[in-house]
Formats: structure tokens, sequence, C-alpha cells
């Protein structure tokens, strides 16, 4: 009896109170100690302790929860202490039975002492929570869990999703799921489409009915707006998202965004923001790499909600991590994340532009530290600025002092426009990480006294302004600026595809803030949208990576304390009217005669006429300019002043169109060519002019109309069997101009080969070409399904192959592969261009295929069909013995899918058609 009474006590003053003051449960709605074999739940008709009952066996449950149309919601077993917890989760589940029985479905049990909570749900997995459920939300969790589905076998929404990989990913966190997992982490590198894969499982996730409300969480305000404009209200246009502020509260919406300062920030008279919900509020909250911020240490967001939990970071992840903590909150088996799709596999795969790594030295920044180290004291308040440079305070005025020093800030900048991507003589979008406003604005004006030419293209970009997201877009948007002075702002959630630089002039503490500044740049060249604001090689604009410079900070760097490769080197950063002017002045080297040197001198004198003399940095090289231009000067004799002294004035005189100039450079190197008598590089120039006349030539413009004799005249052959200085001064006079209106054809990406290889084909195909029976092979029925674009299956590849070994036996499929695709070898004898490469064409076809009918295939299926890509783009065709056969014997095919499976898969990828 006194166990009793002492149960009943713990009821009293420990468990009522939080269901009804706390949770807010009405008692109409609570019935307690019903009879769970005599009550008719079906008709709301409950029988107690002490009614006349019939004999039989008798139970009562402690608390019978009822939603509001009286329907049984969840049981609650109380007892005395936690010893008596398993013994009362056994007679919960025989309540719940009972229950069920009547009413046709499973309810979920709590099991409390009054002070520790559990939770049973339908699946008997208990699990450990803070406080019970609110009616609302228990009503909400029952009706899901009786129309829930199986997670992974529902269709990924190919809108949301378009990617091999990136379906994937949505995959294995259903899987997960689905196997009653509670947590993923999700690692994916800045660019891959980390919030696409997190609409995709929330999407998967809503059609199996395991989740209703959503709460994404972000460490910043920035992140918070991109989550809503371009996940939620981009893929799920009808359901309105609710942004949390400590100011205003719903608990009606679907979807919800937050950062976590907001969810932690203090209620008045007490508790924080986050605990307005009730801890069942939630059916998927996602950590976009809030889980690390400062401001939730003890991570009392994810221990306060029951509710599946997903972790995004683009973090690096290793098992041996010091901090292992992440891979703890999201109970990641062996340090392995859920999904893992790291930065260097997407550059392999060519999703992200690699980067180029230089660490500089200067000497203040590197003596002006006493023991070239950085303090404790330093590194912690550098790192509590990295997790919230919204609210940026300098840690300390000597740190600052170093910063602001007026010749290591000239030097930076010096070295920046010697070294940088430059576009249309101006440097490409660029971002420096400066360590405060002050050197913000310091570096700002070295740039406006230095480079006055540069004064609208350089920003300083910081919070504290006012209208400062103007400035940002107009960074995203436009042209101008180009160069970013950024304090916290730019170091996340700002995307503009088209940056080439980034520059650290501060060091970073902060291993995800680190990578998540470095994601800034990793955008390849399909993401961009404004292409002319790239580096341009031949005329053609290119991101074939980005570049990083690192201003050593003591003896601290960026690069090497972030486990970068500071060994890669970039291309020079001379801007193409920089190199062309050199090439011209080496030319006055040469054994010239007069009308060859004045032509020379004449281009010369042109370019350096360009020049802003009026620049106040121009002022004292005045003189010496007018004195050049003379025709009384002897260029010739003055080669070094030419290129020391002049050379670098030419960033003072208007930018060049790009595609202009490009085709000036290959014109200027064409004097060197015909002068050293080099028929292959004269051969190789004439291609490439060819090339661009044949592309502008069907262009309707007046321009290009006026000038179609000559661009007739440029392409033929007798034009260039005798070319001459005045030929060649034509083209640059006449011809380059044009060049404005040039536009690459239309094409996939194409790698480029290694020099001995190409070599090694163009030998190969200018013997078939020269073959007696090379019309007959050209003209045969399968080469003209290749040359007309109907495009030829793997058999019929086949028999091309055994066409060619009959002439050469080493003319075979994985031969040629090794030095040229297989395909574009065979265009080439049939002079077919600007079709798609091959590689690309079979991977949209896998990847349409995946998209189409992915709910047919579980995680590890689509990663073997992935692996299968790459295998049929080398091999061109495949058999049912390929699939025990390496490598494709790796990926276990004949474990993950049935014979007859198999067999369509050969099917399908012999029947695609090769173009």
């Amino acid at each position: 009896m006194a166990e009793k009474m002492t149960e009943a006590k713990t009821r009293k003053d420990l468990i009522d109170p939080i269901l009804f003051d706390r949770v807010g449960w009405r008692k109409e709605y609570v019935i307690e100690e019903p009879n769970a074999v005599k009550s008719n739940f079906k008709t709301k008709e409950f029988k107690y302790i002490g009614d006349e009952t019939e004999d039989g066996e008798n139970r009562f449950i402690d608390y019978l929860l009822l939603d509001e149309q009286r329907n049984p919601v969840a049981i609650i077993e109380a007892k005395k202490t936690s010893v008596d917890i398993e013994k009362g989760e056994i007679q919960g589940r025989t309540y719940r039975e009972d229950v069920e029985k009547q009413v046709g479905f499973k309810v979920p049990v709590f099991l409390t002492n009054g002070k520790t909570w559990y939770y049973v749900d339908i699946d008997d997995t208990r699990r450990k929570i803070l406080l019970p459920f609110s009616q609302k939300d228990l009503q909400r969790i029952v009706s899901l869990q009786k129309k829930r589905k199986d997670p992974s076998k529902v269709k990924i929404n190919s809108k949301i999703v378009d990617r091999h990989r990136s379906i994937e990913a949505v995959k294995q966190v259903l899987e997960h799921f689905g196997n009653g997992k509670r947590s993923a982490l999700i690692n994916m590198a800045t660019g891959t489409g980390k919030t696409r894969v997190a609409m995709g499982i929330i999407d998967g996730l809503r059609k199996a009915d395991y989740v209703q409300k959503i709460l994404f969480v972000v460490d910043r305000t920035a992140l918070s707006n991109q989550a809503k404009e371009k996940g939620f209200k981009k893929f799920f246009p009808n359901d309105p998202v609710v942004e949390l502020n400590e100011e205003g509260f719903s608990d009606t919406a679907r979807i919800y965004v937050s950062t976590i300062q907001t969810l932690m920030a203090n209620m008045k008279p007490r508790g924080k923001v986050y605990e307005k919900f009730g801890a069942g509020a939630f059916d998927l909250i996602i950590f976009d790499e809030a889980h690390r911020s400062i401001y939730d240490k003890n991570h009392s967001v994810m221990k306060y909600f029951d509710a599946l939990k997903i972790g995004l970071t683009a973090t690096p992840l290793t098992a041996d991590m010091r901090d292992t903590t992440t891979f703890d909150l999201f109970d990641c088996d062996e340090g392995k994340p859920t999904v893992r799709y790291d930065y260097d596999q997407a550059v392999r795969d060519e999703v992200l532009a690699p980067y180029v790594a230089e660490v500089i030295e200067t000497k203040v920044l590197s003596l002006g530290i006493e023991g070239k180290t950085l303090s404790k004291e330093l590194q912690d308040r550098l790192k509590k600025q990295e997790e919230d440079p919204e609210h940026f305070e300098t840690p300390g005025s000597k740190f600052e002092k170093l910063f602001t020093d007026e010749k290591t800030n000239e030097l930076i900048v010096r070295e920046f426009m010697d070294r940088c991507y430059m576009s249309g003589g101006r440097p490409c979008k660029t971002i420096f990480f400066c360590a405060s406003v002050k050197h913000a604005e310091s570096l700002e004006l070295i740039f406006q006294r230095l480079y006055p030419g540069l004064a609208k293209d350089v920003k300083v970009i910081v919070s504290n302004r006012a209208r400062y997201m103007d400035e940002v877009k107009r960074f995203e948007k436009r042209d101008s600026p180009r160069i970013a002075l950024s304090v916290g702002v730019l170091d996340t959630g700002v995307d503009v595809p088209e940056i080439m630089n980034l520059v650290f002039v501060k060091p970073v503490m902060s291993k995800v803030r680190f990578w998540q500044m470095l994601g800034r740049g990793t955008r390849n060249f399909e993401a961009c949208d404004h292409k002319d604001w790239l580096p341009n090689k031949d005329g053609v604009s290119a991101k074939n990576d980005f570049y990083i410079m690192d201003f050593m900070f003591g003896s601290f760097s960026n690069i090497h304390y972030h486990g970068l490769d500071p060994a890669m080197k970039k291309a020079s950063g001379q801007d193409v009217k920089t190199r062309v002017f050199l090439d011209r002045v080496d030319l006055l080297k040469k054994d010239l005669d007069d009308k060859e040197k004045g032509i020379v001198e004449k281009q010369i004198r042109e370019t350096i006429k360009e020049i802003d003399v009026d620049s106040p940095l121009i002022l004292e090289k005045k003189e010496m300019i007018k004195k050049v231009v003379s025709i009384k000067f002897d260029l010739a004799k003055h080669i070094d002043k030419l290129k020391n002294e002049i050379a670098p004035l030419l960033i003072y005189s208007k930018s060049e169109n790009s595609k202009v100039y490009a085709f000036v450079g290959k014109c200027v190197k064409l004097f060197d060519y015909t002068k050293e008598g080099d028929l292959e590089k004269v051969e190789k120039v004439k291609k490439f002019v060819v090339e661009r006349a044949e592309t502008i030539w069907d262009k309707n413009l007046e321009a290009i109309l006026a000038k179609r004799d000559d661009l007739i005249e440029i392409q033929k052959d007798e034009y260039w069997e005798d070319l001459t200085y005045d030929d060649i001064d034509f083209m640059i006079r006449e011809i380059a101009p044009l060049m404005i209106y040039y536009e690459k054809p239309r094409r996939g990406m194409l790698k480029v080969n290694a020099p001995d290889a190409v070599i090694g084909v163009e030998e190969v195909k200018k013997k078939l070409k020269e073959d007696p029976e090379y019309e007959e092979f050209v003209t045969d029925p399968l080469m003209l399904k290749i040359k007309n674009g109907d495009g030829v299956t793997s058999k019929e590849l086949l028999e091309i192959e055994a066409a060619l070994r009959a002439k050469n036996s080493r003319l075979t499929i994985e031969n040629i592969q090794e030095r040229e695709d297989f395909v574009l070898f065979l265009r080439a004898l049939i002079d077919v261009k600007d079709l798609p490469d091959p590689k690309e064409m079979i991977k949209w076809e896998f990847d349409k295929h995946v998209i189409d009918r992915n709910e047919h295939y579980n995680s590890e299926q689509l990663k073997f069909l992935r692996n299968l890509e790459e295998v049929f783009v080398r091999a061109k065709h495949i058999e049912l013995k390929s699939f025990a056969e390496h490598p494709l014997a790796d990926g276990r095919p004949l474990d993950l899918f049935s014979r007859e499976q198999l067999e369509k898969v050969v099917e399908k990828c012999n029947g695609l058609k090769w173009k």
C-alpha cells in the first residue's frame, strides 16, 4: 500500500505538473487508470478501479491520452523509480495491445518516473526524451504512423534532384531512415547540390508520410534566406515557410527556418525560444552546419526535440578528427557519414573546379608577432569571430595594427595584381577575406591609389554599412564590382560561380568556416551564367580551376593548417595584352628586314600610345612614354626598358575585348613562326584562324558582310603558302576586330590528351586518310550513320572496329581509347565536328534512366550503375560475362541484381546510340 501511495505521490507531484502545466494537456483528454480490458475505446465508455465488473482479467492504464475526438493517441506508464522502467515497458506494451485490439492501430507509450521520460514508438523502439508530447503533436504523429510507407520505394522528384550522385545520396538517407535509424549525416562539398539533396529527402519523406513538420536550422542569417528562397520556396511553392525570429511565433505552419541564435535566445521571464515548441513539434530537423555552433555548445536543441535529424556539412570529415562530436551527434557507424561526396571526388567528376594555391610570406605579417605564433587566446577569439562574423570584434588593437600596415597592404595588392586571374585587363571576380573593417578599408584605399582605373571595381562589403546587401547583389549580378573586400559577409551563403580568385589575408582557425570560404570558388564552368567575366584563352572563356592566394600570418598558413596542397601552381596571371606586347618586343631580337621591323615597331608603338598618361601613377613615366613612341627612337636597342618599364604600365590602358586580343595574340606568334620556318606551328595557327572565320561567316551582320571577301581570302590555302609580315599585319588590322562576334560552337567538354598521345593518334588518322581504300571505308553505311547523326549501336561499333583491325591489328577500341575516345577518333576520320563529347552523351542517357526509374533501384544498385557507366564509356559495349570480370565484379552485381535484371541492363546499354 505504501508503494502505491509513493507512486501516486510521484504522479501528483512530478508527472501531473509536467503533463498539465508544462505541456498543456487538458484534463478532459487525460483518462487516469481506465481498465484496459473492460473499457470500450470505440464508444468512449471507460471502466475504472472500483467499477462493477464481470469476473475476469483486469488491467489498469496509469494515463490514457486522447485526441480531440476522444480516441486513444498514447499511453503513459508511471513508475516509482527508473529501476522499474523495463517492467513498465512490458506493461505499457501489454496495455497497447489491449487498445489496439479494439481500435485497430498501435499507439505510442511513454514511460516515466516523473524525472526521466522514455518514448516507445509503434516499432517498439525505446528512446529517452525530455518531455511528453502535446495533444496536437501526438495527433499528427499517430496520423502519420497510420499512413507510413517504405521511403526507399518512393520515386525521387527529378525537378528537385537531377544528378545521378544526388539521387544516390537521397536514396541512401531514405533507406537509412526506412531501416529505423533516427539520425543521418550528409558530408557533401559546397557546390555539389547539398541543399537540393536535403529538399529531395524532405520530398521523399513527405511522400512516404514519415514527416509533416520540418525545422531547418542554420548558423547565419544569409543561409536562412538561402534555404528559404532557393530551397523551400523553389521546390515547395505551395507550403508557407515561417522564418522564426525572437518577436514573432507560429506553431501552425509545416516548414520553419531559423538560425540557431534565434532558437537559443532567452525568453522572458525564463527559458529559450525553442521551448515555445513542444518536444514532439517537428518530425524532421535539418542542421546546416548549425550543429557545430558556439551558440549551442551543449546541443540543447538536438536534445530537446524528438525528431528525425539530419546534419549537413561541407567540411571534410575523417574518423581520426580530434572533434568526434559530429559523428556522435548523428550516430555515425565507424566514424563514417551516412553520405559522403567530398571535394576531391567532385573535382574528379568535373562537378567542381579544382583549386591552385600559393602561400605568400610578407615580412610584417611574418615578423609582426612575437615568437612567430598565434597565442591560444588569439586563436580562441578568432574562432569566435568565425562562428559569428556578423558580430565581429577585432581581437586586440595590436592584431589589427599588423593588418593596416600600409607597406604590407601595398605589397599584398601588388602581389595580387601580378598573380591573379584577369579578364578584359581587369581582375576576375575576387573575394579578399579581410581581418577587420579597418583592414578592408585600408586595402580599398591602396587599390584606389595604385590602380585608380579599378576604383569602381573594388568595394568593401561589411555588414555594418547601410544597405550592404545592395553591394552584395551587385557583386553577384553585375560585371562590376570585381573585387569584394569582405569581413564575414561573403564567407558563405553567397553564390557567384564566376569567382576566380580567393585571397586570404587573415588566419582562419575554424575548419567549417574555411571550407565554406573555399566553396565560394569551387563552382565549375557550366554553373557560370556570365562567362565573359572569366579568363580567356584563344578567345574562349574558361574556368578550369580557381586561384587561392594565402598570405602567411607569422608561421601560420591557412593552406597548410587545413591540409590543402600548396604545390599546385597556376598559369601566369599576366593579362593577354601584356603577353602579346612582350611577344612583339621579343621579335625585335630577330633578324628582321626593314619592312618587317617597321610593321612590328608600329604595332608596339600603337599599344604604348593607349596608356593613360594622365593617370597620377604615370606622371613620372610620361616623358619616357613620349620618347619611346617617337619613330626616331630605336626600340630594338631598348628591349629591357620596354619589358621592365613599359610593359607593367599597360594595365593603365583601355581594356580590350578578350576574343579580339586572343586572335591578335595568335597572329603575333605567326611573325615568329614564319621567320623560323616552323610550318607545323603555322599550320596550327591556320586551323585556329580558319575555324574562327568559318564560325562568324554565317552571321548576317553589316560588319561581317563588309569583310566577306577578306574572310574568303584568309581561308584559302594559297594565302598561307608564302605568308608574309604584311599578310599577318592584314589579319591583325582587318580580321581581328570581327572576333567580337565569335562564339564558341556548342559542344560538350572535351578532355585534352597528352601531347605525345595526340601526335600518335594524328599519325594514325593521316595514314588511314592516305589509304587507297579510305573512301570505301568512310562511305560504309555504318560510318555514314555517324556522319548523318543517326548514330550506331555498340554491336555496330564492334563491326567498325573489325574493319579497322583488318587494316591494322593494333587499331582496337581498347588501344585507341588509351589515347583518344574511339568515337571522337571515328568522327575525325570523316570530319564530323561540333557534336557533344560521347562521354557526356552517355552520361546524359544514364542520368535520364536513373531519373526516370529511380524508384526501381536502391542506393547500392545506383552506385553500381555509376561505375558501370564509367566502364561502358571506355569499353563501348558490355556483355553478360562482363559482370563476372574486373572491374564490374568488384561491385558484386550478382548479389545486387537478378540475372534477368542484368540481361536488361546489357540490352539497354548496347542499345544506346554512339553519334
